[in-house]
């Protein structure tokens, strides 16, 4: 009978079982708790001696726990009931949170919301059984009991937490812990939005954007290698906004297709998708190199959006030097996209828009994003902007979507020991606030006494979850496992270890390290070929010693 049924596709992920590490509330009549944690088999039974129990009255406050799973994860719970009297199916209450305020949230308090996932919910339970809820990004559950004059006995509630089972390829450590943490975590975050395809979040925005997916591209060629949600990403997008419309109807993120397309083919080697594509890239690319005139103006304040780096910089006139800087940088690979594919003249066309495009520099960019993009594209200097724009005020306006690229934009002038402090004191912040992943946004004045994500707010005490977010992030909607949070670990693999792609399909990498204030560092770097190892320690006279192994098919240059 199976060969009949007319399947749509495969789930690629697995189910994992988790239990709960502890109660952080308990409202109610709730009894026996305790065996919520106990190791049992996963199977209910007609005889249940060891259950929690829920038992509420005519009035009064309803039974109700708040679970703390202790990390963040993809999923729902699993709930296993004992029987109940006269075959009634009692109404309960799960609300899903990736903080502990936002699982005792109503929704539109604070921005709570079901938006793409739903995290607030009323089921109904029934006898002898075992069933699955939820499909959400959280840590923390509230399961409440709403039918009056009723008990019901649960065994077990489990988290479900479902995810593609991944070899971390890419690894990192070094004599300073909490980068070993941030890079962990970091390579842990992306992977939770390696769904069906790469998501940018696991509770809200559980969509491929095409842009925020190139620091998480980054990532997964560093940690996992060779997967194929990033062609999967790519193929989508295009076939979902096919010319003259722009992936996701941004013109930004279509360069951003164009910086994803080529960084991948540089990583893999495999030119397969550039040529399925060739007619969509050549036609984006054309009409991109019209948007600049001989004199280096674009028109891209003409089209809606057009100028679009990131929400904090939006509307912004800083925002206009960073979007001119990626559009430079897009047009780079373009050009190499247009040599891939034998078209000469359009390569030309593309090397001398960028040309005309860096000649006119706006005077307005001083803020730490679009500098840095400056930077990388070239057109300012690194050392001049890192002294000026990069450093003064330490965090304040780093970004999460955006952080490799301003750590890298650091290093470029030769200080990775200044960029590691501020990626500790950055993502060091999150993680003090209670982070088993990585935020869709942060700021480091959010950081004041007590704030941690497990903490229960009495009212108009500080929450960091709820008062803070903005623009289509405010308070709860804020997703608090964000993919494009970790490029990090991209930049800690680049600049630390110093592995760096010389030639497409890493048949070349450069190893250049630099430890800043570490004593050691060591890691792996997946290629095509295999596995780059390396191992960096810092001598006694300042300098440091390295060794290597490659794979066969990668050879090392300086």
């Amino acid at each position: 009978m199976i060969n009949k049924l007319d399947f749509a596709g495969q789930d690629e992920k697995i189910k994992k079982y988790v239990r709960p590490q502890k109660i952080l509330l308990k409202r109610g009549n709730v009894l026996e708790e305790e065996n919520l944690f106990v190791e049992r088999p996963m199977q209910i039974s007609t005889s249940e001696p060891h259950c929690a129990v829920f038992s509420n009255g005519a009035d009064g406050e309803n039974a109700m726990i708040l679970l703390d799973f202790g990390v963040e994860f993809a999923g729902g719970i699993r709930i296993l009931t004992d029987f109940i009297a006269d075959g009634r199916t009692p109404l309960m209450r799960i609300t899903f949170g990736e903080s502990a305020a936002e699982a005792l949230s109503e929704i539109g308090f604070k921005n709570a919301t079901n938006d793409h996932s739903i995290r607030d919910m009323d089921i109904k339970l029934s006898m002898f059984s075992d069933m699955e809820f939820g499909q959400t990004g959280f840590r923390f559950v509230r399961i409440e009991l709403l039918e009056k004059n009723f008990a019901v006995r649960i065994k077990s509630i489990l988290g479900v937490f479902t995810y593609r089972e991944l070899e971390y390829k890419g690894t990192f450590e070094c004599s300073d812990p909490r980068l070993n943490e941030i890079y962990d975590v970091c390579a842990y975050t992306c992977h939770l939005n390696m769904q069906s395809m790469l998501w940018d979040g696991i509770k809200r925005d559980r969509l491929v954007w095409i842009g925020d997916m190139h620091p998480e591209m980054l990532t997964v060629r560093t940690v996992f290698g060779n997967n194929k949600v990033i062609e999967d990403g790519l193929k989508f997008t295009s076939a979902q906004f096919p010319l003259p419309q722009y992936p996701n109807n941004m013109v930004t993120y279509a360069m951003w297709w164009l910086l994803i397309a080529y960084d991948w083919y540089f990583y893999t080697g495999e030119a397969a998708l550039i040529n399925e594509h060739k007619q969509y890239i050549l036609t984006l690319l054309q009409r991109l190199c019209s948007y600049v005139d001989d004199s280096g103006f674009d028109i891209l304040d003409k089209i809606e959006g057009g100028y679009f780096l990131d929400w904090p910089t939006f509307h912004s006139k800083e925002a206009v030097a960073g979007v001119r800087a990626l559009f430079s940088m897009a047009l780079s690979a373009g050009e190499k996209l247009c040599e891939l594919l034998y078209d000469t003249e359009l390569s030309e066309q593309c090397r001398k828009k960028r040309s005309i495009l860096n000649r006119f520099i706006p005077n307005e960019y001083n803020s730490k994003v679009p500098a840095a993009f400056m930077v990388l594209a070239d057109q300012l200097d690194a050392k001049k902007t890192a002294d000026e724009i990069l450093l003064p005020g330490g965090v304040n306006g780093m970004s999460t979507f955006l952080s490799y690229y301003i750590l890298s934009a650091i290093a470029k002038a030769d200080k990775t020991a200044e960029a590691l402090v501020m990626l500790k004191t950055y993502y060091g912040g999150m993680l003090d606030a209670g982070a088993t992943t990585f935020w869709e946004d942060f700021d480091i004045n959010w950081l004041k006494d007590g704030a941690s994500l497990d903490r229960i707010p009495s009212e108009n005490q500080y929450d960091i979850h709820g008062d803070n977010g903005a623009h289509c992030y405010v308070g709860y909607r804020h997703s608090l496992c964000h993919g494009w949070s970790s490029g990090p670990t991209a930049f800690l693999s680049e600049q630390v270890l110093g592995i760096q792609i010389a030639e497409p399909g890493c048949k070349k990498v450069r190893i250049k390290p630099n430890l800043g204030h570490l004593e050691w560092a060591k890691g792996t770097f997946s290629t095509p070929y295999g596995i780059v190892s390396v191992s960096h320690v810092k001598q006694p006279n300042g300098s440091v010693k390295t060794e290597f192994t490659l794979p066969d098919g990668v050879d090392v240059i300086d």
